[in-house]
């Protein structure tokens, strides 16, 4: 048993619950997808181009399923699906069951926060003390006097991650031997950072933080009076008719695939996982597949979910490593070439997703698997844009494409 759940610490805790700067470094630079904002909107990619490319893909990767949409400007969707949504009953993987979608969720978190703003019930300048200095854990944190809000949404704050810690691994531990599931209340992973040194000055340097936007999520039911979800569905996912798109409210998620870590299923035979899902809230907690995410995306860059101003803010928010000027993350969403394009990676255990929008062509991307591991999603959305490129340019302009797409280490 214990042998198990230490693999199981491997797979998932190995790194953050989302593409990390130490692994975006280590992918490509920059995709070839970020270049073409300038091609035909013709765009002829169809339903079998890609369902072949992602069955390719999923049998040299070894994995249960695999699936993308894409989104074109004039708000044509191409999707496909292959493999399996579950391995072991061999039911196939459709466009519409649900997967955790990790991490990605932090767009629609950062995007409530500015719809906030915007409705002036919050400042991106507003001390996080003013709204959390009450409680009795706040002051523990590192920077708490010098923490802004617009701190907690770029990672800023210079506070730690807990997913790292050996305080959480035991906890994790101790709850799955104890009831088979390990549930966290957003202030218990908040915990597992307080009383540290800070990271840098508030501000003044990057550090991805799943608790950091626990915080976050604090700040946004302390100053609208409302439960984060109940608002969430009020003013982003009603609105957009993202009805696929549900909350990790429960121990047991309806509807959903199982995951696959080490080949094995995530899912107990009662439906719970090791890691319950409840416990993400505010740093992903979304259930979600690649349509509704390349809807919303498409939506917020469109200037339908937030004013063009706030989305602005969003982009140029964050700082700016000057060693990787090629990114950097914003207000819930990495900012790729200076704007060129917006993502988000997730990682949930036993499933990973990526979403990106090309700010220049319109065309926006997602693709999602329920394996996590080694799988090179930013890879594979660099292959579905070659598939526009054959499709769509001219033989000459793809030649030229070819010679000026960077790649990074491997």
């Amino acid at each position: 048993m214990l042998i198990a759940i230490a693999a199981f610490f491997a797979t998932v805790f190995g790194s953050q619950l989302s593409i990390s700067p130490r692994v975006r470094r280590s992918l490509p630079a920059l995709p070839a997808f970020l270049l073409i904002g300038w091609w035909s909107p013709a765009f002829g990619v169809d339903t079998p181009q890609l369902e072949a490319l992602l069955d390719e893909v999923r049998t040299d990767t070894r994995m249960p399923g695999l699936r993308a949409a894409m989104r074109f400007p004039d708000g044509r969707i191409v999707t496909a699906a292959v493999g399996f949504a579950d391995r072991d009953a061999e039911i196939p993987l459709d466009d519409h069951v649900g997967m955790p979608g990790g991490s990605t969720g932090k767009t629609f978190v950062a995007a409530l926060t500015m719809l906030l703003v915007e409705d002036e019930v919050l400042s991106l300048d507003d001390p996080v003390s003013d709204w959390l200095g009450d409680t009795e854990w706040y002051h523990r944190l590192p920077n708490a006097d010098d923490i802004r809000v617009r701190h907690l949404l770029s990672h800023t704050s210079g506070i730690r991650d807990y997913p790292g810690t050996a305080r959480f691994k035991w906890a994790m531990v101790r709850r799955v031997l104890r009831d088979g599931s390990a549930y966290f209340e957003p202030e218990e992973l908040i915990r597992f950072v307080l009383d540290k040194r800070p990271l840098f000055p508030a501000g003044e340097g990057f550090r991805y933080s799943d608790a950091g936007y626990l915080v976050l999520g604090r700040v946004i039911e302390r100053a609208s009076g409302r439960a984060y979800y109940d608002l969430l569905q009020e003013r982003i996912l009603d609105p957009l008719e993202l009805t696929e798109v549900r909350p990790q409210d429960r121990s047991v998620l309806s509807g959903i695939t199982p995951g696959y870590m080490g080949g094995a299923s995530n899912l107990k035979k009662d439906g719970r996982m090791k890691f319950d899902p409840r416990s993400e809230w505010t740093g992903g907690g979304l259930v979600t597949n690649p349509t509704m995410l390349v809807e919303f995306y498409a939506a917020l860059a469109e200037g339908r979910v937030v004013s063009q101003e706030s989305l602005g803010a969003m982009m140029s928010g964050g700082w700016q490593n000057p060693r990787t000027p090629e990114w950097q993350y914003g207000y819930g969403m990495f900012v790729i070439e200076r704007g060129a394009a917006i993502d988000h990676g997730g990682l949930w255990p036993g499933y990973r997703t990526h979403v990106t929008h090309n700010l220049h062509s319109g065309v926006t991307i997602a693709v999602q698997t329920n394996r996590d591991g080694r799988v090179n999603l930013l890879e594979l959305i660099d292959q579905i844009r070659g598939l526009v490129l054959e499709s769509d340019v001219p033989a000459e302009s793809e030649s030229s494409m070819s010679c000026t797409e960077s790649r990074g280490p491997s």
